[in-house]
């Protein structure tokens, strides 16, 4: 197997990874947006997206010992080891989703548009930082970049919500800490998606947030 091949071959490990860590989120989210209270819930396993991004991680060292590549090649393969891990976290943010939003089953709920506008953001945020990859596209992970600041203006705005919301008694205690934690993963998850497009623009360009590796 070649270069090429081996890079190929850990390009579609890359896509199997990202379609479980879309899918886990995926997951978390529709829980917190859809809970049923009549619905049996299976519990999302963790273990798999980390059995993949340690394999992901075992060949990207295979390929940097066997094969010695350099420029682009390079930039690949160690750009691949670095967002493997923030691929990962996304995957093990869905799970902390899912976790707190079971825990409101036996808590009056509310519904707060504001955090349904913020899951659309993070998840098409998580969706466009591995299509940008795929595609090897810059422009679409500079975008990626940019809604950041959207994010933490929507959290900062949701939590004073909550809190005043707690106040006045609008929604208990109970449910304003579930949900305070249920978007802090959200703008976790967030992070995260920048910080994948940012290593697809270091893959591409060799720099990662404005400073030159190489």
């Amino acid at each position: 197997m070649n270069l090429n091949e081996e890079l190929e071959k850990l390009n579609q490990m890359i896509l199997k990874m990202a379609d479980t860590v879309q899918e886990h989120y995926r997951r978390g989210m529709d829980i917190y947006q859809n809970y049923d209270k009549d619905k049996q819930y299976e519990m999302i396993d963790d273990s798999i997206i980390d059995h993949q991004e340690r394999e992901i991680e075992e060949e990207c060292l295979n390929i940097l010992v066997r094969e010695r590549p350099y420029a682009g090649d390079l930039r690949r393969v160690s750009g691949i080891l670095k967002l493997v891990a923030d691929l990962e976290a996304i995957g093990d943010y869905g799970e902390d989703v899912m976790n707190f939003s079971l825990k409101l089953q036996n808590v009056e709920r509310h519904k707060i548009p504001q955090i349904d506008e913020m899951v659309e953001v993070v998840l098409k945020m998580v969706n466009d930082c591995i299509f940008s990859y795929v595609k090897q596209d810059t422009n679409l992970a500079n975008e990626v970049i940019k809604k950041d600041d959207i994010v933490d203006e929507m959290y900062a705005n949701t939590v004073e919500y909550l809190i005043e919301a707690n106040r006045t008694r609008k929604v208990s205690s109970a449910f304003a800490i579930y949900t305070t934690l249920v978007i802090k993963y959200m703008e976790r998850a967030a992070d995260r998606a920048v910080n994948v497009a940012e290593w697809v623009v270091y893959i591409k360009s060799g720099f990662h947030k404005d400073k030159k590796i190489f």
